[in-house]
């Protein structure tokens, strides 16, 4: 793989986007991703001073697309809140397995012992999206009497550890699953079924309750 011209900050990006998807983080060398893009060993420096700050950049772009994508499932759900909820975890396991390398980035320990202070706000960014998107559902109906903290963080841990199973293919293959995409909607009904999805009943004014009796 060569590299031409254009921009070789996105170019080192994408590249290393592959090496993780192929081989994982591990894999990851400025000097090897030179060599793949064919320019000088010391080309990669002008944009990232180590391998620590090329992986701190993937792991950001991965929060912020994460939540992009998040974002337009929520969209895509309508105005119900609970199920634009339940669209946030749908599309945070299919970012996953779509885009293994972001995903990989965002959770590796490695990268996660590397974390500054623009990848601490990427991530805050991406939690309080998610965590104002509970809340709404709470207050729609979706379990309100649980702890709002335990609530998010059920849903968190179970949102990504569906995550981390789906966008392994060898665990993909252990399941034996000829639908993954369909499996995943089961695992997500179990936090938020679809069929809670739907608008929740607003209860009705005591003041209407009253005017009903007496009429």
């Amino acid at each position: 793989m060569g590299y031409h011209h254009g921009n070789l900050r996105e170019a080192l990006l994408d590249r290393a986007a592959q090496v993780i998807a192929e081989q994982g983080v591990e894999a990851i060398s400025l000097r090897a991703l030179a060599r793949d893009l064919g320019v000088s060993h010391a080309a990669p420096s002008r944009h990232f001073a180590d391998r620590r700050a090329l992986l701190c950049e993937l792991a950001k772009q991965g929060f912020r697309r994460s939540a992009d994508a998040m974002a337009a499932g929520a969209e895509q759900a309508g105005d119900d809140p609970v199920a634009r909820y339940r669209a946030l975890g749908r599309s945070y396991v299919r970012f996953a397995r779509e885009n293994p390398s972001y995903f990989r980035a965002i959770n590796h320990p490695e990268v996660r012992s590397l974390i500054d202070d623009e990848l601490r706000e990427a991530q805050r960014e991406w939690f309080t999206a998610l965590r104002e998107g509970g809340e709404a559902a709470r207050a729609a109906g979706w379990h309100p009497d649980a702890d709002a903290d335990a609530l998010i963080a059920f849903s968190m841990a179970a949102a990504m550890g569906a995550a981390t199973l789906f966008a392994d293919e060898s665990w993909c293959d252990l399941l034996g699953s000829n639908d993954i995409d369909a499996l995943a909607d089961s695992v997500l009904d179990l936090i938020v079924h679809r069929s809670r999805t739907s608008a929740i009943a607003t209860p009705e004014p005591e003041q209407n309750r009253k005017t009903r009796r007496v009429s």
